[in-house]
């Protein structure tokens, strides 16, 4: 099934891979005006999550380091 979102989500995901990168660490939370932008790398996943402003961290890490257990 073709959403034609490909090109974008190639694109956000390239914007996370780089932002753990410059950061050199696995695990980034960076909060803007508008959200939280959470991305972690584990192995060879990169998983970006983007949340309100209200967002609890640690569960949203939580989340997502189950996640990657889950598809890894």
């Amino acid at each position: 099934m073709d959403t034609g979102h490909e090109p974008e989500a190639e694109s956000l995901a390239e914007l996370a891979r780089d932002l753990l990168s410059r950061a050199e660490t696995p695990q980034v939370e960076v909060s803007t005006g508008a959200g939280i932008v959470y991305a972690l790398r584990r192995g060879d996943w990169t998983l970006a999550v983007v949340a309100g402003r209200f967002a609890l961290s640690s569960l949203v890490f939580f989340d997502m380091r189950r996640v990657i257990e889950e598809i890894g």
